[in-house]
């Protein structure tokens, strides 16, 4: 019977009295302990959610949410169930929704997430209840991926951004990664549903700069895992035609090649998106494979990332920077000392019998061919199916590092010829590699540590010198707003007591008078022009007499009289 009645009278709600409705159902299911199993709530919402519009449908979820809120602090259980029952409830409202709405709800999902990890890192929480939280934990994040399986592909992007914003920037305690962990998992969940005509859309509404930074950021974080993820997730949006399930495999063979790879199409957006971007993109790359603790996932997704921006821009700009940061890598190798050196001129062997390929140039591909051979005779340790198969699971590889090495490098001037005499600009590979940017701080220390100055060539990180630390608290920013009322409560009352010492006659004298100067001088100035009194050598100050320009000057009044 309440089901019956709840929605003979939706149907016929209009726009304010949804919340009105929804608001004594609500209490009914918790007077009656009806959430825990939910059947009855289930139900109840499906009538709901069918019978009103579907541009009103939103405000039932957001009841629900607001609902969900205020059970914060109540059984586990019962907040799974509730929100079991808004996963059901927003696939029928998110299609119609507006975006600042979608926003805000998942704001909702996401400060709930937030307090349930919160309520597990408390002291003294029982087992069963971190397992409970934990089933919570889950719902929210299926919830998540409900919500957003109707959505277009800019409204999924635009709420990724607002998820991988809300992670904390300082990754300072076990509560802030697991919320890291568990936000990139929502992130992740919404880009494997992106929809099968993401090859129609362009790369910068797919890459954000509000998106593409702090994405970038998590994959130079000091966790593997972390950067393995963020890889992950980067694969995901920018493989707009579905290669990374045919490069992954065998990067550790260092078998690839352009066969069985579907080229994106050049569009003019995503060539000039990368002019913008590219060498920022591949420097990340770079940074990214330097690390030292990768483990192999990190050095095939992070190596998968810069051949997919070739892939998905088939662009010989886009070769020549992916080339010249290979070259950086080879350079990196040869003249610092780390633990990864053979991984790394393993991956420049990789890289390089791609580019060989991709490029179509058989003079580039004879020369990475003869290395590779030489590698193969002599130094086994530099090629990818060695090297890659040695690292275990701490990233640690069998390294044999010696000098000597010319022989077995690749030359950057060969290269660099072959594509020229295919017609390819290679102006770029004869400059040392560098990127002038200074690296994403991911920690507080980098923060207050990094000394920025300002290049003509950018920003550049230079000695490290202590920042002074900027209080900003509530009670600063609120006495600033105070003091800016006052200050225009002064102005305000400074132009009350002009007018008011003055009748409306005199301000009209005064407006007078000071239009007929600026229309005398107007036509003074005019009228030298027109007669020709000024030469083109002249300089203008001679229209005014220096001397007199107290006399000139005119003060526009703060108020006109018409």
């Amino acid at each position: 019977a309440v089901v019956s009645t709840q929605s003979t009278g939706v149907s016929r709600a209009a726009y304010g009295h949804v919340k009105s409705l929804m608001k004594p159902l609500l209490h009914f299911i918790d007077n009656h302990r009806l959430w825990v199993p939910n059947t009855f709530p289930l139900h109840c919402m499906k009538l709901i959610m069918d019978s009103i519009r579907m541009q009103n449908s939103f405000i039932a979820v957001t009841q629900l949410l607001g609902h969900l809120e205020e059970h914060r602090d109540g059984a586990a259980k019962l907040r799974v169930s509730l929100v079991e029952v808004v996963s059901q409830s927003v696939t029928l409202a998110s299609a119609e929704s507006i975006t600042p709405t979608i926003l805000e709800m998942f704001g909702s999902l996401l400060r709930r997430l937030k307090e349930s990890i919160t309520t597990c890192n408390k002291q003294g929480v029982a087992v069963e209840d971190v397992r409970e939280e934990g089933e919570y934990q889950e719902a929210i994040v299926q919830s998540v991926e409900k919500f957003t399986r109707s959505l277009q592909t800019y409204t999924k992007v635009e709420v990724c951004t607002h998820i991988i914003n809300s992670i904390p920037t300082f990754i300072m305690t076990e509560e802030d990664e697991q919320i890291e962990r568990i936000y990139l998992q929502c992130i992740m969940k919404i880009t494997q549903s992106l929809n099968s005509t993401l090859d129609t859309i362009t790369l910068p509404l797919l890459f954000p700069s509000s998106f593409l930074v702090p994405l970038q950021a998590l994959a130079l974080s000091p966790s593997s895992t972390t950067r393995a993820v963020s890889q992950q997730i980067y694969h995901t949006v920018l493989d707009r035609a579905g290669n990374q399930a045919k490069l992954l495999p065998n990067v550790e063979l260092g078998e690839l090649s352009e066969e069985g790879i579907t080229f994106g199409a050049q569009k003019n957006q995503d060539v000039l998106f990368f002019k913008q971007r590219g060498q920022e993109i591949y420097f990340r790359v770079f940074e990214g494979l330097l690390k030292e603790d990768n483990n192999l996932d990190n050095y095939t997704r992070t190596f998968c990332t810069a051949l997919l921006w070739c892939i998905e821009i088939p662009s010989n700009e886009v070769l020549v920077e992916m080339v010249h940061m290979v070259f950086g890598l080879q350079d990196e190798a040869c003249s610092n000392p780390r633990s990864n050196v053979n991984i790394l001129h393993a991956l420049v062997a990789a890289f390089l019998v791609f580019a060989s390929r991709l490029s179509q140039n058989n003079a580039f591909y004879q020369h990475v061919s003869e290395v590779n051979t030489r590698r193969k005779a002599d130094k086994p340790h530099l090629l990818p199916t060695v090297a890659l198969s040695s690292i275990d699971e701490d990233g640690e590889g069998a390294e044999e590092v010696e000098n000597g090495l010319g022989p077995y490098m690749f030359d950057a001037t060969v290269v660099a010829e072959c594509l020229k005499q295919q017609g390819t600009n290679v102006e770029r590979l004869s400059d040392p590699y560098h990127y002038k940017r200074a690296a994403i701080p991911r920690t507080p220390e980098s923060i207050h540590s990094l000394k920025l100055n300002a290049t003509s060539d950018g920003i550049v990180a230079s000695e490290i010198q202590t920042c002074p630390i900027e209080e900003v608290t509530y009670d600063s920013l609120k006495q600033a707003l105070q003091n800016s009322q006052k200050l225009g409560h002064v102005v305000n009352e400074s132009k009350e007591r002009l007018l008011s010492q003055e009748s409306y006659e005199e301000c009209m004298a005064k407006s007078n008078e000071k239009r007929s100067q600026m229309m005398a001088l107007r036509q003074q100035v005019f009228g030298n022009f027109r007669n020709g009194d000024v030469s083109p050598t002249e300089s203008t100050h001679s229209l005014i007499d220096l001397d007199n320009l107290n006399n000139l000057s005119i003060e526009l009044p703060d108020m006109y009289v018409y």
